[in-house]
């Protein structure tokens, strides 16, 4: 009953990301609460699935010109320190670490239920360095959390001037930079159920498929609401839950 449970969620993540972008964020937790797997191997495991929807992602994003080369390419470079943040998360212990994870999904339901309105930022956020810093600091983050990245520096583009569309273009390649490096840090650490994970990585993609064909009749805004919702009540419970045991 729980794997049922942790399938059909990988399966809704996938088409909320589809269509709207974010959804991954729900994955670590429900590894953790529904798979049996002990924390560091959950998070390890659900940054590798989202491999090949960051990929699919990518493709569609390159066909819309949403992929703009002097964003992303600084962006993606940043993304390396995801394999640190990797290797360092298999040295913190689970229950610090479930509350980092928890605190980023509460970020996430935040800024899902209010979206950061674009700022004029300064000429260092919007230059090749300042990218590149955000992609570390958030690749790091998701090294360490399985959370992906997006999610976290998604609002911070936003906030400094990067277009919304453009932002959330520019972070699927900047995921799959994530989810490699991420997954090379993980597997050394043996922090990857590789038996799990070809059917994760098979349910989240046809999830997305189907987001991605119901995007035109679904409102993006009440998508936003629902996520924000479900992120701020399962970072809450995470968080209790850590704390009382």
């Amino acid at each position: 009953m729980l794997l049922a449970a942790l399938y059909a969620t990988c399966l809704v993540v996938g088409v909320l990301v589809g269509l709207a972008g974010v959804g991954g964020i729900l994955v670590p937790p429900a590894l953790i609460l529904l798979s049996g797997l002990e924390p560091h191997e959950a998070m390890g495991t659900a940054l590798a699935s989202f491999l090949p929807v960051a990929l699919a992602g990518t493709w569609m994003y390159c066909r819309l010109g949403q992929v703009p080369r002097r964003t992303a390419l600084p962006y993606m470079l940043g993304g390396l320190a995801t394999l640190p943040g990797a290797l360092l998360g298999a040295f913190v212990p689970a229950g610090p670490l479930v509350a980092l994870l928890a605190c980023t999904i509460l970020f996430a339901g935040l800024c899902a239920l209010r979206p950061p309105r674009p700022g004029g930022g300064s000429v260092f956020w919007q230059s090749g360095r300042g990218l590149c810093a955000i992609g570390a600091v958030t690749g790091l983050l998701a090294g360490m959390t399985g959370a992906g990245g997006p999610v976290l520096s998604i609002p911070w583009m936003i906030v400094v001037g990067v277009p919304p569309m453009t932002a959330v273009g520019v972070s699927m390649p900047y995921q799959i930079v994530t989810a490699l490096f991420g997954t090379l840090g993980n597997a050394r650490a043996g922090h990857v159920d590789f038996s799990l994970l070809p059917l994760l990585c098979g349910l989240e993609l046809l999830g997305f498929a189907g987001g991605l064909a119901l995007a035109r009749r679904t409102p993006t805004s009440m998508l936003r609401r629902i996520i924000g919702v479900l992120c701020c009540g399962l970072g809450l419970f995470l968080l209790l839950r850590q704390a009382a045991a």
